[in-house]
């Protein structure tokens, strides 16, 4: 006798017919017949009538089975209490996320925490200097950044998982008089541009960078709002220099179709402009399971 037999009896108080309680129990018919036989026999009695209308238990089986539907009852408590304090053992996961939550990483999340319910997350957005050096001294378990060349030493003692490249572009609205200007547009109508911001460790450094290449740019507006960045640009024909995957994971489609991408042309290198985004923690820092399950499903930022 074991608990498993003990289900078998209740689902089949539930079912007229032996292959339909099978089904339920995905098990094969023959499988639960025997496994039903060896229970009688076990016993010495008994348990169900079986015709071809179906199978019903006996008076000595209905007094059986009411034993083994307590049984099941107990065992499914007994499951809930383990499920709940699994669910208040499981610590929290704490990712620090650049400014542009890629769309990728939220619906992993949504579907992860869907199909792993004590999984738990604390997701913050942050400069990547801050996540790296968060990760660094364990304020953040796992970080995902963006780094440059110039910057890429700042990875010293992490590891790191390439799951993405993206470059600086110039943005402007649709309707701006360079927006259909063939690539590369000159620097000379680069330098006469009105430009709105957005704050980011990255644009800070590469606008002080360019500024030495180039002289000053005329920056009208610098806020952590991408609405406000975008605004300002619809409002006063200015443009923005801002990451291709910012605007791919911050805005909504129908936002992104109204803006049009060009080259930075002369302004800027490289070593400033493209980057890798990647999963950085320590090489030594210790996940459960559940978290190092949900880190490794992590997907490319590129794909959405």
């Amino acid at each position: 006798m074991n608990l498993e037999q003990m289900a078998y009896l209740v689902a089949l108080k539930q079912t007229p017919t032996l292959s339909q309680a099978a089904r339920n129990l995905n098990i094969s018919q023959a499988g639960l017949s025997q496994s039903l036989d060896s229970l009688e026999a076990e016993l010495g009695v008994k348990l169900f009538e079986r015709t071809r209308q179906g199978t019903r238990p006996t008076k000595a089986g209905e007094k059986i089975i009411a034993h083994a539907e307590k049984i099941e009852t107990q065992l499914n408590l007994i499951q809930n209490v383990a499920d709940q304090r699994q669910r208040l053992a499981e610590p929290p996961l704490r990712v620090g996320v650049m400014n542009e939550v890629p769309s990728s990483l939220l619906d992993w999340l949504l579907t992860f925490q869907d199909e792993r319910p004590q999984f738990k997350a604390y997701l913050k957005e942050d400069d990547s200097g801050q996540i790296i050096a968060g990760v660094k001294n364990q304020t953040y378990d796992v970080g995902i950044v963006a780094v440059n060349q110039s910057d890429q030493r700042q990875l010293q003692s992490l590891t790191f998982h390439e799951i993405g490249q993206g470059t600086f572009k110039l943005y402007m609205t649709a309707n701006h008089y360079l927006a259909n200007y063939p690539d590369p547009i000159p620097l000379e109508l680069l330098k006469e541009q009105e430009y709105a911001l957005f704050i980011d460790d990255y644009i800070e450094n590469f606008v002080a960078d360019v500024t030495k290449q180039v002289g000053p740019l005329n920056v009208l507006l610098q806020s952590t709002s991408f609405r406000v960045v975008l605004e300002t640009m619809k409002k006063f024909q200015a443009v923005s220099i801002i990451r291709d995957t910012q605007i791919q994971n911050r805005l909504y489609d129908f936002e992104q179709q109204n803006l049009v991408a060009h080259s930075l042309g002369d302004l800027g290198t490289p070593q400033m402009t493209d980057f890798k985004y990647g999963i950085i923690q320590l090489p030594n820092k210790q996940l459960t399971p559940i978290q190092q399950e949900f880190v490794r499903g992590i997907k490319l930022l590129n794909k959405r």
